[in-house]
């Protein structure tokens, strides 16, 4: 429908507000914020950006995200508002072309975190796992395979895999074949199973306890985790 309907087609444009509501927190008293109502009506949608950028001195959008009926508006129209950013957070959408297009439009993604509904099938596009991310992250309700040669395709620094389908020996053989010198881009992987025992034989590794804090570099720079 995305491709028939065309940019600008019947594709809803991003509406300039005629106002602003401005909510200012009071960290003492959770109920006693106040809300400010600011109006320029001669706005457009970036002045209204530029303003508030300006403001709070804040002259990058760290991320954007695309959830439910996103796919209502035009890519196209969403990208000349907003710009780029570092991160991207793509739901359900409601169009798999649609999130497509936005990783085609907003190419390249430093930073991404991806549904598994949006993708064909139930496939994993091969062109995603060999993006030069920093951060990628495939989540979901949708549980998606994946084979050992797709997850020699990953070129991500830091990978976080939750919802896919696989076992446990391909993911031991990728680890041991990582140490071996494959994926050399990655730096950090983050799956779950609970055969931990079966994944990590035969693999030199340690067990961190509940209670013991180890600092661990993210995508946002230093900070402290829990293990």
């Amino acid at each position: 429908m995305y491709w028939e309907m065309g940019a600008y087609g019947r594709k809803k444009k991003l509406t300039v507000p005629q106002s602003v509501l401005i909510e200012v927190s009071n960290h003492d008293d959770p109920f006693g914020g106040t809300t400010y109502e600011w109006n320029k009506g001669e706005y457009t949608m970036k002045d209204w950006l530029k303003h508030l950028q300006d403001i709070f001195d804040f002259p990058q959008i760290l991320d954007i995200w695309f959830k439910e009926n996103s796919s209502e508006f035009d890519v196209d129209d969403i990208k000349e508002a907003f710009g780029n950013a570092t991160e991207f957070y793509i739901e359900k959408t409601g169009c798999i072309i649609f999130s497509q297009m936005v990783r085609q439009k907003f190419f390249p993604i430093e930073d991404l975190t991806i549904e598994t509904e949006n993708f064909q099938d139930s496939k994993i596009p091969p062109s995603l796992l060999m993006q030069n991310h920093n951060y990628l992250c495939i989540y979901g309700e949708n549980v998606v395979p994946i084979t050992l040669n797709q997850l020699l395709l990953i070129n991500s620094k830091n990978i976080n895999i939750e919802s896919l389908r696989i076992t446990p020996k391909q993911i031991n053989k990728f680890i041991k074949l990582w140490q071996q010198g494959s994926n050399p881009r990655m730096e950090h992987l983050r799956f779950k199973y609970s055969n931990i025992e079966e994944v990590m034989n035969g693999i030199n590794h340690e067990v961190i306890p509940n209670n013991r804090r180890r600092l661990f570099k993210s995508t946002n720079g230093w900070r402290e985790s829990h293990y």
